[in-house]
């Protein structure tokens, strides 16, 4: 059996209610706290301190497998703060057009959510695509769920050429 995945959730005071919903989602749909996948809840904190348990617990995370979801008020403030960690690529998302985006080009691995600006019924379908559904370099498809018209074989042979680029980045970033 492969290395199950393990998906890492926390939020702020204004995210609670969503991340919990969410989660239970989760862990109902999807069978959390098994040998394939593994649901771990970091709590409540500050927006920066609920982002920051996940970006280090991803960093620290061997498995590629591994995601995250975090809410905040807008899903902005958890996603800046949780970008600044190795390997974290969060995204904020607030339709299904942009979790299957986020996946699909930018191999994003943490969810962001606002409680403010995303339904709980939206936010179990954004987790459902964005988590379980969705995968990099694969073609995604709009809200009216027809493929994108602009993917082609160029934006696959750029992607799959991606990743080195933003590890490029990173590196000189750390030479700062």
């Amino acid at each position: 059996m492969s290395e199950g995945k393990t998906i890492y959730f926390a939020c702020d005071g204004f995210g609670e209610s969503l991340k919990d919903v969410v989660k239970s989602h989760v862990e109902t749909t999807y069978g959390g706290n098994d040998k394939e996948l593994n649901v771990v809840d970091l709590g409540s904190d500050t927006y920066y301190d609920a982002a920051a348990k996940v970006g280090k617990a991803l960093a620290a995370s061997s498995n590629k497998k591994d995601m995250g979801v975090l809410v905040c008020g807008t899903g902005m403030g958890v996603g800046i703060v949780a970008n600044k960690f190795p390997g974290v690529r969060a995204a904020p998302c607030e339709n299904v057009t942009a979790a299957r985006c986020a996946r699909a080009v930018n191999d994003a691995n943490v969810l962001c959510l606002g409680q403010l600006v995303t339904t709980p019924e939206d936010s179990k379908i954004l987790a459902d695509e964005f988590l379980f559904k969705q995968q990099f370099i694969s073609h995604p498809s709009g809200e009216d769920g027809k493929p994108v018209e602009w993917w082609n074989s160029q934006v696959e042979n750029f992607l799959k050429t991606s990743k080195a680029g933003i590890e490029n980045v990173e590196r000189d970033v750390k030479a700062l």
